[in-house]
């Protein structure tokens, strides 16, 4: 019943603006979640979570989804486009590395760095790690891991199939674990 209430919601939402604003406050931290595990810049991440909602308000009378589900994954897809297009660019993608370094620094500092265990991640090298992947494999790392998204979902998302998905996974955790078994030593 739940969810036939909340597919009713989207098609209401193309022109009914209270419609859509319950579906803002529904999906906002939960994209603005997935733009922080992508960008690691608070800031940056904000920005893109309203460009994201801007662009959703202006395209929502020509929405073709019907289920609530087809609008999440609608606002993974223009987030993760809109994220691509923040990486790409050379000088974005140093000061999110140089922010991360720096956290990292500032935890070494603290005395935090060297106490590594199995139960305790090292998230700013973590982070500096899924940097080092191209934007498409920092997608499906974070699509899979941190939103709990399904191949078949991902595949959705990034306008691509399933099998195509487990393909990028699987060189982006390799080239991950190349590199954080590189950074152990």
């Amino acid at each position: 019943m739940r969810t036939q209430i909340m597919d009713s919601l989207v098609i209401r939402a193309r022109r009914d603006a209270d419609a859509l604003g319950q579906l803002y406050e529904r999906h906002y931290d939960r994209l603005f979640c997935y733009c922080m595990r992508r960008l690691y810049v608070r800031e940056v991440a904000e920005d893109v979570t309203a460009t994201v909602f801007l662009q959703v308000a202006r395209h929502m009378p020509t929405f073709a989804g019907t289920t609530e589900q087809d609008f999440r994954y609608w606002l993974y897809a223009i987030a993760t486009n809109e994220i691509n297009t923040l990486v790409r660019v050379a000088k974005r993608r140093e000061q999110l590395l140089d922010a991360v370094r720096q956290e990292r620094l500032a935890m070494e500092a603290m005395g935090t760095g060297d106490d590594r265990g199995l139960h305790r991640l090292d998230w700013p090298v973590l982070y500096e790690a899924i940097l080092q992947l191209n934007p498409r494999h920092q997608a499906v790392v974070v699509l899979r891991y941190w939103e709990g998204l399904e191949h078949r979902a991902i595949a959705e998302v990034l306008g691509c199939r399933p099998v195509t998905v487990r393909v990028i996974l699987m060189r982006a955790l390799g080239k991950l674990r190349k590199y954080l078994g590189a950074t152990a030593t």
